[in-house]
């Protein structure tokens, strides 16, 4: 009488442990492929996030992308970058307004009833990571000289910031006829025909130069 009491209940237990087992299952399963190789990559303080659909990705997902300041301590979604196709990026740059400021980035991939886990960017420094490509030259004749003036690349980032990095530069100026050198600081600079030029900024604590 005892067991076949027990029995039912017994019974009840190893259905609930099947069916709880079952959304676990569904729920691992049903994660898709996290995005992978999320980076984020800066020129001139133009900033933006890139990244791979993990394998197996379906063709019609969607990405969204939230952003981390170190200072804040919390996670942002960012409007603009809420519903990108693959091979869509994220433009970080309006995000990341504080060039002395650190920062991460996630992606997660997402379709109507399914989304991803997380995949984080490494953290990002503007003012050092950013790369600083090379200055804005005018050349124009003056008479038997030309005059060379040289200002920084454009950029929808901080200009401010970028005219500090470019404010004088180091110019090499070698004669055609005999090689001969010298070396000036200048902003701008008059000097005669018949000469070799090429310049690189000063440096001003930033490392990643691409002159």
């Amino acid at each position: 009488m005892w067991s076949a009491v027990m029995a039912p209940s017994e019974h009840q237990r190893i259905l609930k442990v099947w069916i709880l087992l079952f959304f676990v299952l569904h729920q691992v399963y049903c994660l898709l492929p996290a995005p992978q190789n999320v980076t984020i990559v800066s020129f001139n303080l133009e900033h933006k996030l890139i990244w791979s659909p993990g394998p197996g990705t379906p063709i019609f997902t969607h990405f969204r992308v939230q952003s981390y300041r170190k200072k804040k301590k919390q996670w942002v979604s960012l409007l603009n970058c809420s519903e990108l196709s693959t091979g869509e990026s994220c433009d970080l740059t309006t995000y990341f307004n504080n060039p002395h400021c650190y920062y991460f980035a996630r992606v997660q991939a997402f379709i109507p009833d399914q989304e991803s886990n997380w995949t984080s960017s490494k953290l990002f420094y503007p003012i050092l990571d950013t790369i600083l490509g090379p200055p804005v030259v005018e050349c124009t004749s003056c008479g038997n000289c030309l005059l060379l003036q040289l200002s920084p690349p454009p950029s929808r980032g901080h200009h401010r910031q970028l005219e500090f990095f470019f404010s004088s530069y180091i110019v090499n100026v070698s004669r055609t006829r005999d090689k001969a050198q010298a070396l000036s600081v200048y902003r701008v600079l008059r000097f005669s025909t018949g000469f070799d030029v090429s310049w690189t900024p000063e440096h001003h604590q930033h490392q990643n130069e691409n002159v």
